[in-house]
């Protein structure tokens, strides 16, 4: 019965995982306490699982599972990969993603997921991953472990071979590493949120020992990140189901954990609010990026949204496009937003061809009609 429960458990994660590559982003967001979250933005369409830490240099690094368009397609060679975005102005602004190197991972085994980044102790960027020697036939399974890589630029890393973290009758999957006083410290979903998280300890951050599991409960997914603040380990991880609000628990000693705090405002009303990372980037001043839905950046009221009966053509395009209903209904308006939600363009004639001068990039064009809204996302090339 557990195998049983296990094997669903991470063919549902599969699935979430690949619902990511169409239907999610990653948001950021800001706050003055580490609880209540305003600003929110678009940090990257398509992509999932952040980590992201800070360089004793200053420079911000964040890595994701990385799913850009054209979905499928054997020319895109990022798709489905870990890819790496920096700042170098304390997060203000980001270059662009570009996919991580790993010299040295054996070309076998399946391709490196889930990223977590942690700086280690002789001041590079390690990058531990989940991956394995033979691809999974159902989901994921037992074969799954968590691997590393060094890297001293963020970007290109050189496999550290041998396994990190097994767990001999479980996948190992979603990662957060953080090191606290002088020992570092590993948690992962143990499967259903109930089962908790696996806790795994190290003195170098490459040999790896199991300790206690921490305790969870069927509301409280312990898929997410670890981060310091001050002398407290706090971890922020997924609501369970989806739709509720991202969560927090801190500890002094990664043993004793505080209750659950309830984060406010970096969520959406319905959908998927997932893999909350944070760090602290000074006084009052908190960064999350996380997996969310689209609406939360550009305001919409996502009880009327809808996507299946909305065409935009061609997309990816250049400075014009076609928009038209599937149900034929008269289009009102079409309003345009950059990924920061800042409106870039609003017409109520001529809305079935719209030519523009906009600039090369991601955007989401809204449109009303006399019954709902529709969204979708339209590529400038």
């Amino acid at each position: 019965m557990k195998q049983f429960l296990l094997v669903l458990a991470t063919i549902m994660v599969t699935q979430a995982k690949a619902q990511f590559a169409h239907d999610f982003d990653l948001i950021k967001c800001y706050s003055t306490d580490g609880i209540n979250w305003t600003n929110k933005t678009l940090f990257q369409d398509s992509s999932g699982v952040p980590s992201v830490v800070q360089h004793s240099t200053g420079t911000l690094y964040c890595a994701f599972q990385w799913f850009p368009a054209p979905a499928f397609t054997p020319s895109n060679t990022a798709w489905d990969k870990i890819a790496i975005k920096k700042s170098t102005d304390g997060g203000l602004t980001w270059g662009q993603p570009t996919v991580a190197v790993m010299s040295g991972y054996p070309s076998t085994y399946l391709r490196g997921f889930d990223p977590t980044l942690a700086i280690a102790d002789n001041g590079q960027i390690r990058m531990y991953f989940s991956g394995s020697k033979t691809s999974p036939l159902i989901g994921l399974d037992s074969t799954v472990h968590m691997y590393s890589g060094i890297s001293s630029d963020g970007v290109n890393y050189t496999w550290e071979p041998g396994v990190r973290v097994l767990v001999d009758d479980s996948v190992t999957i979603d990662p957060a590493v953080h090191k606290l006083g002088s020992t570092w410290h590993y948690t992962a979903p143990r499967g259903m949120p109930s089962a908790g998280a696996f806790h795994f300890i190290s003195n170098d951050g490459l040999a790896w020992t199991r300790t206690t599991t921490i305790a969870s409960d069927a509301s409280h997914n312990w898929t997410g990140n670890l981060m310091m603040d001050g002398t407290t380990m706090k971890f922020y991880g997924t609501p369970s189901p989806q739709g509720g609000l991202v969560w927090m628990k801190s500890t002094t000693d990664a043993y004793i954990w505080s209750g659950y705090t309830n984060c406010n405002g970096a969520t959406t009303s319905t959908g998927i609010n997932a893999d909350p990372a944070v760090i602290k980037l000074g006084a009052n001043n908190y960064m999350m990026i996380y997996v969310s839905s689209l609406s939360v950046t550009v305001g919409m009221n996502e009880n009327e949204i809808t996507t299946a009966d909305l065409e935009i053509y061609p997309n990816p395009g250049k400075n014009n496009f076609s928009v038209k209903t599937k149900n034929g209904e008269t289009i009102d308006a079409v309003t345009i937003y950059d990924v920061n939600g800042r409106l870039v363009l609003h017409q109520k004639e001529n809305t079935t061809n719209i030519t523009h001068d906009l600039s090369q990039g991601l955007y989401f064009v809204e449109i009303k009609t006399g019954s709902y809204l529709l969204r979708k996302k339209l590529l400038i090339e």
